[in-house]
C-alpha cells in the first residue's frame, strides 16, 4: 500500500515536466492524449484561433488523437471532431487528476485496510472461540474416558455379582437339597422309632397274655386240687 501511494505521488510530481514536454512525449504511433491543467482549451474547426470553436474541454479530459501538426492536433471528444494545439496536450493526465486518482486509490486503501482489520479482529475472535470450544471438548473427552473405565468396571463389578448370585443360588439349591434329605432322614427315624414303638407294645401283649394264662392255668390247677 505505501509503495502504490509514493507511485501516486510521485506521478503528481511528475505532472508538471510533463506539462512542459508537451507534444514532444507523444510517440507517433500515440492514440491519446489529455488536456494539460488549464480550465478550459479550445476545440476548433480548424488549425489557428480564427477558426470556429466546436466546443470547450476541460482539464483532464481525455482525447483520441486522429492527426498531428507541428503546432496542433486534430482530436476526437465527446463525439465532436476538431484541433488543440499542442502545447495544450499531454500523454498522461493531469496532475489534478492524478491527485485525485491517487486520493481515490488511498481512500480505497484505507478502506480495505479498515476491513482487513475488522477481518483480522473477527478471525483473532473466531480463534478464540474455537480454541474455547476445544478446552470444552477435550473435557467432555476427559469425561467420557472416565465414564468409560468407571463402566468397564462396573461390567466387571456386574459379572462378579453375577458370580455371586449364581453361587447363592447353588447354595440355596444345596440347602434345600440337605432340607429335603434332613426331612426324608426325620421321616424315616420317625418311622423307625414308631415300628420299635409298635414292636415293643407288641411284645408287652404278647407278653402280658402269656402271663395271664400261666396265672389262669395255675389257679385253675389249684382248683382241681381242690
Amino acid at each position: 500500500m505505501v509503495q502504490r501511494l509514493a507511485g501516486a505521488v510521485g506521478a503528481v510530481l511528475l505532472a508538471g515536466v510533463i506539462g512542459s514536454v508537451g507534444v514532444q512525449n507523444l510517440a507517433s504511433a500515440q492514440t491519446t492524449a489529455y488536456v494539460t491543467d488549464e480550465l478550459e482549451i479550445t476545440l476548433r474547426s480548424g488549425q489557428g484561433n480564427d477558426y470556429r470553436i466546436v466546443r470547450l474541454l476541460r482539464s483532464g479530459s481525455e482525447l483520441e488523437v486522429l492527426e498531428r501538426s507541428e503546432t496542433w492536433t486534430r482530436v476526437r471528444a465527446f463525439g465532436d471532431e476538431g484541433w488543440v494545439r499542442n502545447v495544450y496536450l499531454q500523454s498522461e493526465p493531469g496532475a489534478a487528476d492524478q491527485l485525485a486518482a491517487a486520493t481515490e486509490e488511498a481512500a480505497a486503501l484505507r478502506q480495505e485496510n479498515r476491513e482487513l482489520s475488522e477481518a483480522l479482529d473477527d478471525a483473532k475472535t473466531r480463534l478464540e472461540e474455537l480454541r474455547a470450544t476445544r478446552a470444552e471438548l477435550d473435557e467432555v473427552n476427559t469425561r467420557m474416558r472416565q465414564r468409560l473405565q468407571e463402566a468397564g468396571e462396573g461390567l466387571e463389578l456386574a459379572d462378579e455379582n453375577q458370580a455371586l448370585r449364581k453361587e447363592v443360588v447353588d447354595l440355596e439349591r444345596q440347602v434345600q437339597d440337605l432340607g429335603r434329605e434332613n426331612e426324608r432322614i426325620t421321616d424315616r427315624g420317625r418311622r423307625d422309632w414308631f415300628i420299635a414303638g409298635a414292636g415293643v407294645i407288641v411284645a408287652g401283649m404278647l407278653l402280658g397274655i402269656g402271663l395271664t394264662r400261666i396265672r389262669w392255668r395255675r389257679r385253675g390247677g389249684s382248683w382241681g386240687d381242690l
